[in-house]
């Protein structure tokens, strides 16, 4: 299933939610419309939450199936309310806007070309992954402009086809590439998937949806 959606009157979806195939993270304030948009569309459980005391948790965490990478501006009271289940690190970094700066399935990541080697080391170990160095061309923010499930891949459309053959190997997925939101390349930025769903900013146009739709073979 995929749908359109707005959040904060906002099309740019990544930017608030962090999902993977069992939890959807989502701001505490979150209009509960589209709570049960979410669960419908991705079939998960809907966890409100802040981090840092930020509503950009798609910015500022990421995840797979084998546990997250939670901000350094995290506290105390918001680790609580995380499930007791989540397998998490919260990983001290200048770079600790997670999901702008990392992509990753359960096979591979690939990162903000900065990291230093002790936190690609951290990221490793909190994802259980190979982590690689890279940037499309001048975006270093990977995780901004990619988008990845478990089903396939999404890839800003300036890509040759050999770096695009070459993020495939990476991640063991054949990809696609395009925009979302009327012609953005930060498509992690406005989608929010998974394997059974996806939520679409709501600026992007039906050709977007669609080509969304085949790349992430919903």
């Amino acid at each position: 299933m995929i749908q359109k959606a707005r959040i904060f009157n906002s099309p740019f979806l990544g930017i608030y939610i962090r999902t993977w195939e069992k939890y959807t993270f989502v701001p505490k304030s979150i209009d509960q419309e589209l709570v049960k948009m979410i669960r419908e569309t991705l079939e998960t459980e809907v966890v409100e939450i802040s981090l840092g005391n930020s509503t950009v948790l798609g910015s500022l965490m990421i995840m797979n199936s084998q546990g997250a990478i939670l901000t350094n501006l995290v506290d105390a009271e918001e680790l609580k309310a995380l499930p007791k289940d989540l397998r998490y690190t919260v990983i001290d970094s200048n770079l600790n806007a997670f999901g702008n700066n990392i992509l990753a399935n359960d096979k591979a990541a690939i990162v903000h070309e900065d990291y230093e080697r002790n936190t690609i080391k951290e990221i490793e170990d909190a994802l259980s992954v190979e982590v690689v160095k890279l940037s499309f061309h001048d975006i270093k923010t990977i995780g901004s402009s990619g988008l990845i499930t478990t089903k396939g891949l999404i890839l800003p459309p300036f890509l040759e086809d050999d770096e695009v053959h070459e993020i495939e190997s990476i991640f063991g997925t054949k990809a696609k590439v395009g925009t979302a939101n009327f012609g953005s390349v930060y498509v992690g930025a406005s989608v929010i998937a998974n394997s059974k769903g996806a939520l679409v900013g709501e600026d992007s146009t039906p050709i977007e949806v669609l080509n969304i739709e085949e790349a992430l073979d919903l």
